[in-house]
């Protein structure tokens, strides 16, 4: 059975099958920030929406990261570094043209339900 968290005409935000959290892409509620301001932002929706369903970021196994400019690649990482704490996920990082030129990242994360 698959739950659906949110859902809209296009997606939902989250689903959980099987124990498991898929969420959908997520990108800053604030565009106009910079890439350490747009990380921040993204971060943050992600650790809500878990904690809507009673999980939080030791639950993600994987996280996939869209960068707009992988020249912001290292300045992604220092706010990312700093969220992610001692026991990381796997990750993969990839350079993307996004939905709107304004968006400079957008993360998807997957993971178990505690």
């Amino acid at each position: 059975m698959i739950e659906r968290i949110k859902p809209g005409a296009r997606a939902s935000q989250m689903v959980l099958i099987n124990g498991r959290i898929e969420t959908s892409g997520i990108v800053a509620e604030a565009p106009q920030g910079s890439i350490s301001e747009q990380t921040q932002c993204v971060l943050a929706q992600l650790e809500r929406w878990l904690s809507e369903v009673g999980a939080c970021k030791k639950n993600i196994s994987r996280i996939q990261i869209w960068l707009a400019n992988m020249d912001d690649f290292a300045a992604m990482n220092t706010v990312y570094d700093a969220w992610v704490g001692d026991e990381p996920p796997v990750r993969a990082c990839v350079g993307a043209q996004l939905a709107a030129p304004e968006y400079l990242i957008e993360i998807q994360a997957f993971g178990e339900m505690p």
